[in-house]
Protein backbone atom coordinates (compact mmCIF):
# COMPACT_ATOMS: atom_id res chain seq x y z
CA UNK A 1 0.00 0.00 0.00
CA UNK A 2 2.84 2.43 0.82
CA UNK A 3 4.27 1.99 -2.68
CA UNK A 4 1.00 3.25 -4.18
CA UNK A 5 1.05 6.35 -1.96
CA UNK A 6 4.68 7.01 -2.99
CA UNK A 7 3.78 6.58 -6.66
CA UNK A 8 0.82 8.95 -6.44
CA UNK A 9 2.93 11.48 -4.52
CA UNK A 10 5.63 11.32 -7.19
CA UNK A 11 3.11 11.95 -9.97
CA UNK A 12 1.57 14.88 -8.07
CA UNK A 13 5.07 16.30 -7.46
CA UNK A 14 5.93 16.08 -11.17
CA UNK A 15 2.67 17.78 -12.13
CA UNK A 16 3.24 20.54 -9.55
CA UNK A 17 6.81 21.09 -10.76
CA UNK A 18 5.65 21.24 -14.38
CA UNK A 19 2.99 23.80 -13.49
CA UNK A 20 5.49 26.01 -11.64
CA UNK A 21 7.90 25.93 -14.60
CA UNK A 22 5.07 26.68 -17.04
CA UNK A 23 3.83 29.58 -14.92
CA UNK A 24 7.28 31.16 -14.55
CA UNK A 25 8.39 30.87 -18.17
CA UNK A 26 5.34 30.55 -20.42
CA UNK A 27 2.22 31.94 -18.75
CA UNK A 28 3.09 35.57 -19.37
CA UNK A 29 4.58 35.13 -22.82
CA UNK A 30 2.95 37.61 -25.21
CA UNK A 31 0.54 36.45 -27.88
CA UNK A 32 1.81 37.44 -31.32
CA UNK A 33 -0.25 36.82 -34.47
CA UNK A 34 -1.31 38.32 -37.78
CA UNK A 35 -4.70 39.94 -38.27
CA UNK A 36 -6.38 41.82 -41.12
CA UNK A 37 -8.24 45.09 -40.75
CA UNK A 38 -9.21 47.95 -43.05
CA UNK A 39 -6.61 50.66 -43.62
CA UNK A 40 -9.21 53.26 -42.69
CA UNK A 41 -12.36 52.69 -40.60
CA UNK A 42 -15.15 51.45 -42.84
CA UNK A 43 -12.77 50.96 -45.78
CA UNK A 44 -12.93 48.01 -48.13
CA UNK A 45 -9.21 47.43 -48.66
CA UNK A 46 -7.58 45.42 -45.87
CA UNK A 47 -4.04 45.44 -44.62
CA UNK A 48 -2.12 42.89 -42.59
CA UNK A 49 -1.14 43.78 -39.04
CA UNK A 50 0.91 42.12 -36.34
CA UNK A 51 -1.04 42.06 -33.09
CA UNK A 52 1.02 41.77 -29.89
CA UNK A 53 -0.86 41.15 -26.64
CA UNK A 54 1.07 41.52 -23.38
CA UNK A 55 -0.61 39.16 -20.91
CA UNK A 56 1.63 40.19 -18.03
CA UNK A 57 1.14 43.12 -15.66
CA UNK A 58 4.76 44.14 -16.29
CA UNK A 59 5.86 46.03 -19.42
CA UNK A 60 7.73 44.10 -22.09
CA UNK A 61 10.18 45.15 -24.79
CA UNK A 62 9.76 43.56 -28.19
CA UNK A 63 12.33 43.62 -31.01
CA UNK A 64 12.31 42.51 -34.62
CA UNK A 65 14.83 42.73 -37.43
CA UNK A 66 14.43 45.15 -40.30
CA UNK A 67 15.76 45.02 -43.82
CA UNK A 68 14.69 43.53 -47.11
CA UNK A 69 14.99 39.73 -46.98
CA UNK A 70 13.37 36.99 -49.04
CA UNK A 71 10.37 35.33 -47.37
CA UNK A 72 10.57 37.77 -44.41
CA UNK A 73 7.60 39.85 -43.32
CA UNK A 74 8.51 43.49 -42.72
CA UNK A 75 6.97 45.01 -39.61
CA UNK A 76 6.65 48.79 -39.24
CA UNK A 77 6.01 50.87 -36.12
CA UNK A 78 3.11 52.72 -37.77
CA UNK A 79 1.93 54.00 -41.16
CA UNK A 80 4.32 56.94 -41.34
CA UNK A 81 6.83 57.34 -44.16
CA UNK A 82 9.69 57.26 -41.68
CA UNK A 83 8.51 53.91 -40.29
CA UNK A 84 8.26 52.47 -43.83
CA UNK A 85 11.82 53.58 -44.60
CA UNK A 86 13.09 52.13 -41.29
CA UNK A 87 11.70 48.70 -42.21
CA UNK A 88 13.71 48.71 -45.44
CA UNK A 89 17.03 49.54 -43.74
CA UNK A 90 19.08 46.80 -42.07
CA UNK A 91 18.82 46.98 -38.31
CA UNK A 92 16.35 46.36 -35.53
CA UNK A 93 13.27 48.04 -34.08
CA UNK A 94 12.50 47.91 -30.35
CA UNK A 95 9.22 48.99 -28.74
CA UNK A 96 7.92 48.83 -25.17
CA UNK A 97 4.40 47.53 -24.58
CA UNK A 98 2.72 48.34 -21.28
CA UNK A 99 1.35 45.62 -19.02
CA UNK A 100 -2.02 44.04 -19.84
CA UNK A 101 -2.26 45.89 -23.15
CA UNK A 102 -1.90 45.25 -26.85
CA UNK A 103 -0.44 47.00 -29.86
CA UNK A 104 -0.93 46.54 -33.58
CA UNK A 105 1.82 47.09 -36.16
CA UNK A 106 1.47 47.29 -39.98
CA UNK A 107 2.94 44.36 -41.91
CA UNK A 108 4.50 44.67 -45.37
CA UNK A 109 4.82 41.59 -47.55
CA UNK A 110 8.30 40.64 -48.77
CA UNK A 111 9.47 41.98 -52.13
CA UNK A 112 9.67 38.46 -53.58
CA UNK A 113 6.08 37.52 -52.71
CA UNK A 114 5.27 36.99 -56.39
CA UNK A 115 7.88 34.22 -56.64
CA UNK A 116 6.82 32.43 -53.45
CA UNK A 117 4.73 29.33 -54.19
CA UNK A 118 1.24 29.28 -52.65
CA UNK A 119 2.40 26.65 -50.14
CA UNK A 120 5.52 28.69 -49.33
CA UNK A 121 5.78 30.54 -46.05
CA UNK A 122 6.67 34.04 -44.91
CA UNK A 123 7.82 34.72 -41.37
CA UNK A 124 9.35 37.11 -38.87
CA UNK A 125 11.05 36.37 -35.56
CA UNK A 126 10.07 38.58 -32.64
CA UNK A 127 12.30 38.78 -29.56
CA UNK A 128 10.82 39.86 -26.25
CA UNK A 129 11.87 40.39 -22.67
CA UNK A 130 10.47 42.00 -19.56
CA UNK A 131 11.56 45.60 -19.16
CA UNK A 132 12.39 44.83 -15.52
CA UNK A 133 13.14 41.10 -15.35
CA UNK A 134 12.96 39.32 -12.01
CA UNK A 135 14.83 36.10 -12.78
CA UNK A 136 15.23 35.32 -16.47
CA UNK A 137 17.07 38.21 -18.16
CA UNK A 138 17.65 36.91 -21.69
CA UNK A 139 15.44 37.63 -24.68
CA UNK A 140 12.93 34.98 -25.68
CA UNK A 141 11.71 34.58 -29.23
CA UNK A 142 8.39 34.01 -30.93
CA UNK A 143 8.28 33.13 -34.63
CA UNK A 144 5.26 34.29 -36.62
CA UNK A 145 4.81 32.28 -39.81
CA UNK A 146 2.05 32.30 -42.42
CA UNK A 147 1.73 30.60 -45.78
CA UNK A 148 1.23 32.72 -48.88
CA UNK A 149 -2.15 31.09 -49.45
CA UNK A 150 -3.31 31.89 -45.89
CA UNK A 151 -2.01 35.45 -46.28
CA UNK A 152 -4.12 35.85 -49.43
CA UNK A 153 -7.22 34.51 -47.68
CA UNK A 154 -6.59 36.73 -44.64
CA UNK A 155 -6.51 39.84 -46.83
CA UNK A 156 -9.21 38.69 -49.32
CA UNK A 157 -6.75 38.85 -52.22
CA UNK A 158 -6.74 36.99 -55.49
CA UNK A 159 -3.60 35.13 -56.62
CA UNK A 160 -2.79 37.74 -59.29
CA UNK A 161 -3.14 40.60 -56.73
CA UNK A 162 0.10 39.47 -55.08
CA UNK A 163 2.40 39.92 -58.08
Amino acid sequence: MWEYVNGIGSVVGLITGGFVIWERFFRYAPSVFLIARPYIPGGAQKGAYLRVVNRSERPIIIRWPTGVNDHALNIARDHSMRAAIMTALDGEIAIAIDGCSEQVFPVHAPDNIGSIPSEGTMSVEISWSFAQPLIYKRDRTVRVTISKQSYQVLLDLEADDMD
